[in-house]
C-alpha cells in the first residue's frame, strides 16, 4: 500500500497537519502508519476511510481503474474496455443472480406456507382449549362467607 507523509496527507484532505497527526496517534491507526527516515507516513487507503480526499495525493501509483479495465503504463492512462469476454462474464453473472433470486423466492414461498400451517394449528389448539374451559362449571363463591377485608399499607 502506498504511504504519504503528513504534509501530503494534509494537502490531500484539506485538513491541518495537527488533525492528521491526531488521526495517526489514535489506537486504531497503529497498523496504518510507519516511520521512514524519521518521518511519519500514513497509508492512503486509511486516510481515505477517515477523511474525504479534496486533492488526489501523488503516491507514485497509477489512479484507480474500473474492474476489467486495462492500464497503459507507458502513457499512464486507462485503456477503454473493449474486451468481449467481460460482457460474457457479466451476462453469466446476471444469469446466476437471477437463478439465486428465483431460489430465494421459492424458499420464501415455502416459509410462508409453513407459517400459514403453523398459524392454523395454533388457532385449532386455541379453540380446543376454549371449549374445554366452557365445559368446566364455573365455581360459585359462598355468599355467606365474610368478604375479605382490604388491607391497607398504613397501620391507623
Amino acid at each position: 500500500m502506498p504511504y504519504i507523509n503528513l504534509q501530503q496527507a494534509a494537502d490531500a484532505t484539506g485538513k491541518s497537519i495537527r488533525t492528521i497527526r491526531r488521526l495517526c496517534n489514535s489506537p486504531e491507526s497503529k497498523d496504518y502508519i510507519t516511520y521512514e527516515d524519521g518521518k511519519l507516513q500514513i497509508e492512503v487507503s486509511f486516510l481515505e476511510q477517515n477523511y474525504p480526499m479534496v486533492n488526489a495525493p501523488n503516491t507514485g501509483m497509477p489512479p484507480k481503474i474500473d474492474i476489467g479495465q486495462s492500464y497503459d503504463m507507458a502513457n499512464q492512462t486507462p485503456i477503454p474496455n473493449g474486451n468481449p469476454h467481460n460482457s460474457e462474464k457479466l451476462l453469466h453473472e446476471i444469469e446466476m443472480l437471477k437463478l439465486e433470486l428465483k431460489y430465494r423466492d421459492q424458499i420464501t414461498r415455502e416459509k410462508d406456507k409453513q407459517i400459514e400451517i403453523l398459524e392454523r394449528s395454533l388457532l385449532m389448539l386455541g379453540e380446543g382449549s376454549r371449549k374445554d374451559q366452557e365445559k368446566q362449571e364455573p365455581q360459585l363463591e359462598d355468599p355467606l362467607a365474610p368478604a375479605e377485608k382490604k388491607r391497607r399499607w398504613w397501620p391507623w
